[in-house]
């Protein structure tokens, strides 16, 4: 028995030992290495942003249906029954039952028109503010994407710095030791660790909220990035004219389509008041059929009572309904003033949105332009701020140089990684702006970056 028990409590161990490491593979094999068009395709199902857009939008389409069946015929049914009472001395009490069907066909109205025009621009627009939150999306996952590998370029420069300035406050420490430099440069080296050491917690904070902010769209908190590769191209902007992508956004913009169809609706808007001041004329027919029962009381001395047979009646009506609204109280005028003052808003709005559009597009196009200058830069400075510092350190060895001077190019040098870094995801981000702004970035432009990331070694 106790050797039965024994074999139990292996078995049990060990069924609980390959539950643990299963639960452990499988955390392993959650933690995955994403692309950018992986991070889209998270953000894409998660995002609340982009659900809600699309649920407005299908709101949205709806009102073209609803305003179609204003010209289509509508039917209506009613049944009612009822117990009535005659004061009378032959007649008592009556059953009557009574049922109508009804069609209505409009054959002039002219506000239903205006509400149908109105509805097929609020579709335009519905279909435009969904561009516009679909290009928000890939542009907001394309920033949060490239902000993390930023925040870990920044912390593991800011690790790699904190290390070299900690090497070389303890070659300042046992130089002083031996006297061959002076105090000043150990408190120097001291105060420069101090800083670097907090610009290491700085840049840890940083990465823990750009995370969070990719957390915020995916919904995955421990997606793990690829990383840029170094030979990503650096293409200039096509067309190169920046005035011919002013006029792609100007056609092509869904802001400045949202704006446009807006106009239309608010003016739509005004010939659906005015036409309230116009007769309607409808084509209605109805048949009803009605039912009745008595109850008749006859003098027979026995107090007897008698029922009349059900009289049944049948009606068929078809005619003509004209309406003319002669006098409302003012109400028809205010209506078309307001609608009036609402579309003059809407077309001031316009203007407005054609201007922000054009310099939005201008801004973005010499963004584009400058990250890539900057680029190629920041890339020779980096190479310039390692010959540097490689020259420093020699000079220090040599004694020709003090330990102040080694400490700021290793700064200059983690410095010129770091701004180099950023500056490449720079690029990226405002190539993808300026897209956005000429009304043009759709999902397949994430494929050329996307080819360039590389998993992380």
């Amino acid at each position: 028995m106790m050797q039965l028990f024994r074999q139990k409590a292996i078995w049990i161990r060990g069924a609980a030992t390959c539950v643990v490491a299963c639960g452990l593979f499988a955390q392993a094999t959650s933690t995955h290495a994403a692309d950018l068009k992986d991070v889209y395709g998270l953000a894409s199902k998660y995002d609340a942003d982009i659900a809600a857009a699309n649920a407005d939008h299908q709101a949205a389409i709806q009102r073209l249906p609803i305003a179609k069946s204003a010209f289509k015929p509508q039917l209506s049914a009613a049944i009612d029954a009822g117990l009535n009472g005659v004061n009378s001395d032959d007649f008592g009490q009556f059953d009557q039952t009574r049922a109508t069907i009804a069609v209505t066909q409009s054959l002039f109205n002219r506000p239903n028109k205006a509400l149908l025009n109105q509805a097929r621009a609020g579709v335009s627009q519905a279909d435009a503010l969904l561009t516009v939150e679909k290009q928000s999306l890939l542009l907001r996952s394309t920033e949060s994407y490239f902000n993390v590998l930023r925040a870990q370029a920044n912390l593991r420069f800011s690790q790699s710095e904190l290390k070299a300035i900690a090497r070389t406050r303890e070659q300042a420490e046992r130089r002083f030791d031996v006297g061959l430099v002076p105090v000043t440069d150990v408190r120097d080296a001291q105060a420069q660790y101090d800083l670097a050491f907090a610009q290491k917690i700085a840049a840890e904070n940083n990465l823990a909220s750009a995370r969070e902010a990719l957390f915020l769209i995916t919904g995955d908190a421990d997606i793990q990035l690829n990383t840029l590769a170094a030979d990503l191209p650096l293409q200039a902007p096509d067309p190169i004219d920046i005035e011919e992508w002013v006029k792609i956004a100007l056609e092509n913009s869904p802001e400045l389509i949202v704006a446009r169809m807006a106009a239309k609706t608010a003016k739509f808007g005004v010939d659906a008041e005015r036409g309230a001041r116009y007769p309607t004329l409808d084509l209605i027919g109805s048949a009803s059929a009605n039912s009745t029962s008595f109850e008749r009381r006859v003098e027979d001395g026995l107090g007897g009572v008698t029922f009349v047979p059900s009289d049944d009646q049948t009606a068929v009506e078809l005619k003509l309904e004209f309406r003319m609204p002669i006098y409302t109280g003012g109400r028809i005028k205010a209506l078309v003033s307001q609608a009036s003052a609402e579309a003059t808003s809407a077309a001031t709005a316009l203007i407005a949105e054609e201007r922000r559009t054009a310099q939005r597009t201008r801004d973005a196009y010499r963004g584009v332009v400058a990250s890539i200058s900057r680029v190629k830069a920041l890339r020779q400075a980096l190479s310039s701020t390692r010959k540097s510092a490689q020259a420093t350190d020699a000079g220090f060895r040599a004694g020709t140089r003090t330990s102040v001077d080694v400490l700021r190019s290793l700064r200059d040098t983690y410095r010129a990684q770091s701004d180099y870094a950023g500056a490449r995801y720079d690029y990226i981000v405002n190539a993808f702006t300026l897209r956005a702004a000429a009304g043009t970035l759709t999902e397949n432009d994430l494929e050329p970056i996307n080819n360039f990331l590389i998993e992380a070694k």
